[in-house]
């Protein structure tokens, strides 16, 4: 009977349209917004579609990292995914191309505007993400554009910045080492970023890989911004385990209790993910024994469940993951009481973005 009724559930929430589907697939075919964003308004927007997939009894779920190529993205068949799901928002970060940067120079993707022309209440405007080529061939550059770009037109996020990068497995197979990068958290580049971030508050997201000579730099840069709102991004995802031997939920709680503007996103892989580079389990969040987090990280998230926000970490050559992704985040939720599932879901992201409880 349980079974039957959650199954009429979810048949009921794939039928739902909560906010207009857009008319067009292609994101140029629409006239960018106005800036500065009219923020007042999209946050209506975006609290009348957490409102709409709430009413149907659904968490609804809030991404708050994720990438997306502008010039190949499928605005009509992201938006029926996302009600079938109950994804009530995408922070997306536009990506410039190596092409694009080599042709025109780009430090810049504008695509955001012609995002919230096109469908305002599925997505958040983010920065260009801090990617190859741009970012990782002029950081200080791309800082300074990017800090310009958001100030002009009020941006309420910024992308992620990879710091540290490894491949990813797709790039791994592709043999594409351009990913590799090393951008020390302490750079000129850096300085920029945090500084900006502390003086107007603005959230940004660092991709840093978890290794132990690592944590000294980012807590330094920690205590002296210390009203930066920084993101790191996955959670307990470790790639080469003999790099990373002191990571383990108390050095979080630790690094939480120091410095309360650190957060974390929950995009990691799935209990059986291994990472081909070093043959191990990236993600040592999970007990593969029950297919549940492991309790002492459960009990973190619990303690401190603002400090953690749901992530899907979608990229523009994985754009076709967002139902397995939104299913993926669900699992994470499972281990989570009901009331912390409700904040990591969507109330965490909105406190960090707007400063007030939803």
């Amino acid at each position: 009977m349980k079974y039957l009724l959650f199954f009429a559930l979810i048949m009921s929430l794939k039928a739902e349209t909560f906010t207009p589907i857009p008319l067009n697939n292609e994101l140029s075919s629409y006239e960018k917004v106005a800036i500065p964003f009219d923020n007042i308004t999209l946050k209506k927007n975006w609290k009348t579609r957490i409102e709409a997939i709430k009413n149907v009894g659904i968490i609804p779920l809030i991404d708050v990292e994720s990438s997306f190529n502008p010039k190949d993205f499928n605005l009509i068949n992201y938006a029926k995914t996302m009600d079938d799901e109950g994804i009530a928002m995408i922070a997306f970060s536009a990506q410039i191309g190596e092409k694009a940067y080599e042709k025109e120079s780009k430090l810049w993707h504008d695509s955001p505007r012609n995002l919230m022309s096109a469908d305002p209440s599925r997505y958040v405007p983010t920065s260009t993400a801090g990617t190859y080529p741009a970012w990782t061939k002029e950081p200080e550059n791309f800082i300074k554009e990017s800090i310009k770009q958001a100030t002009l037109q009020h941006y309420l996020l910024l992308g992620e910045f990879e710091f540290r990068h490894y491949l990813s497995p797709r790039q791994y197979k592709r043999n594409e080492y351009y990913r590799d990068v090393n951008i020390p958290i302490d750079s000129p580049a850096s300085h920029l970023l945090f500084k900006f971030a502390n003086e107007f508050g603005i959230p940004f997201q660092i991709h840093y890989e978890i290794e132990d000579e690592l944590f000294e730099p980012l807590e330094k840069m920690l205590q002296l911004y210390p009203k930066a709102k920084v993101i790191w991004c996955h959670l307990a995802q470790i790639r080469y385990s003999e790099k990373a031997k002191k990571y383990d939920p108390k050095l979080v709680r630790g690094l939480i209790e120091r410095h309360p503007n650190l957060y974390f996103d929950l995009a990691f892989g799935d209990k059986d993910s291994i990472y081909k580079p070093s043959n191990e389990f990236q993600s040592r969040i999970w007990d593969r024994n029950t297919g549940k987090l492991k309790p002492e990280w459960a009990k973190l998230i619990e303690d401190y469940p603002y400090h953690f926000l749901t992530a899907f970490d979608i990229g523009g050559d994985r754009e076709d993951e967002l139902k397995n992704k939104a299913i993926s985040s669900r699992e994470v939720l499972k281990s989570l009481s009901s009331k912390t599932q409700e904040i990591v879901a969507y109330k965490a992201f909105w406190k960090l973005i707007f400063n007030e409880d939803y």
